[in-house]
């Protein structure tokens, strides 16, 4: 284990004498993250990367703003009148919410049909399969030894293995329903029909088995529901207990957009700096993937001076990464001001200084392996913050999730598992609807 910017970047990086470790088998050999074969992996890359490049993230937005503009009305609504305090809404998990969400907003993007989550309670059942699901990966990245997957949940983890058959039944209706609005609609563009019309750019034919298209859609979905719904609900717990930053950037985004309607990816978004150093910290203080990512020496390598012999596992954390006190002073403490130009200080200084402490800061990590939707997630944490403190008002309701310090507290099996914030929302005086 080693924590230093350098080590990281050469293990997850183009160190060429590492590869991912053989815990990642249990994904299945064409499962892009399960792929340990570096030339593979980069074929399966150039295919599936096209379904976040800028083009299609562009395509993907109107979809985007849609499912966010559902999520405002519903934090907007009291289900519970009794449980309200004034022009105050009842309370909102909002880890629940979060993952509502980013899963409604996946399953958009990716198969153009979605479970609904937000407006329907029918099919909420989901995210609980697929936090189930992600337990059980990191259970079996830690032992990838035992055989039989699925068998071996059963039968070793049966407080989290009746996920696996109840998610094989949720993903194969939306793919089915997916497949029927193409029948109805020839013209729909989406992941799923991407991937599904990929053809290999030597032999010109369809370069993946539907088998592999199934299987990695299935990924994108708990990959881009989970990890969004996390970095979400920490950006509104640390947003709802630090009032003088909240002002600071509900100031921001209402000065910025002169309308709800006028809120989209862009350079104006972009520019918004108070926004994107709240999401920044709170993405450093609570990163979705925690854990160290097990890798192994192919023939023997130096990481920070130390011999690392052929076959030997090796690993660094982001947590740690971003939590060095060499690098961010008082790491546990939630300060968005780390991202921000100090105006009292020289500019060109304060410029390298944010420069710096970014080498230190890899939420969606670094390399060839890095997420290849990261420029959509930060498109869709974005947009989600703005449109919110556009239309709303919001307030800390409760304590779930918050742990020593004021720190959000999180377990980290394969990714993050986070429960609240408790939040009550209004909707902001003056503010279209």
């Amino acid at each position: 284990m080693s924590s230093s910017h350098r080590s990281f970047c050469y293990i997850y990086g183009n160190g060429k004498k590492i590869k991912k470790a053989e815990g990642y088998k249990i994904h299945g050999p064409t499962n892009m993250i399960g792929i340990r074969d570096k030339a593979k992996y980069a074929k399966f890359k150039k295919i599936f990367q096209q379904g976040f490049s800028d083009t299609m993230n562009r395509e993907h937005e109107p979809k985007v703003s849609q499912v966010i503009d559902t999520f405002i009305e519903k934090l907007a609504e009291n289900e519970k009148p009794e449980e309200s305090v004034g022009d105050w809404t009842n309370i909102k998990n909002m880890n629940l919410w979060c993952n509502w969400l980013t899963t409604d907003v996946v399953s958009k993007v990716v198969f153009t049909t979605s479970w609904d989550l937000l407006t329907s309670a029918a099919n909420r059942g989901v995210t609980k399969c697929l936090k189930a699901a992600v337990h059980i990966v990191g259970i079996l990245h830690a032992w990838p030894f035992l055989p039989g997957h699925q068998v071996t949940a059963f039968l070793c983890f049966p407080h989290v293995a009746w996920s696996l058959p109840k998610l094989d039944i949720y993903a194969n209706a939306v793919i089915n329903s997916s497949r029927e609005a193409r029948i109805k609609d020839p013209s729909i563009r989406d992941v799923f029909g991407l991937f599904t019309a990929a053809k290999d750019l030597e032999t010109g034919e369809i370069a993946l088995s539907k088998g592999t298209v199934h299987q990695n859609t299935a990924t994108f979905i708990i990959a881009g529901s989970d990890t969004t719904a996390s970095a979400l609900s920490a950006t509104f717990f640390y947003l709802a207990r630090n009032r003088t930053a909240y002002a600071k950037v509900s100031e921001e985004i209402r000065a910025a957009f002169p309308s709800k309607s006028s809120i989209c990816a862009g350079t104006t978004l972009n520019n918004c700096v108070y926004l994107r150093a709240a999401i920044t910290e709170s993405m450093r203080l609570s990163p979705v993937a925690p854990q160290p990512l097990m890798r192994e020496a192919e023939d023997g390598c130096n990481v920070d001076g130390e011999h690392i012999p052929t076959g030997l596992k090796v690993a660094s954390s982001i947590f740690t990464l971003q939590h060095n006190p060499a690098v961010f002073p008082d790491p546990y403490k939630w300060d968005m001001t780390r991202w921000l130009i100090d105006p009292s200080n020289d500019a060109m200084e304060e410029k390298e200084r944010i420069k710096e402490i970014s080498r230190s800061f890899a939420p969606f990590s670094v390399g060839p392996r890095q997420c290849i939707a990261k420029n959509f997630a930060l498109m869709e944490l974005y947009l989600t913050m703005a449109n919110v403190f556009w239309k709303l008002d919001f307030e800390s309701a409760g304590n779930l999730g918050e742990g020593k310090d004021g720190e959000f507290v999180m377990k980290s099996y394969f990714t993050a598992f986070m429960e609240g914030p408790l939040l009550r929302f209004r909707k902001r005086e003056g503010a279209e609807w």
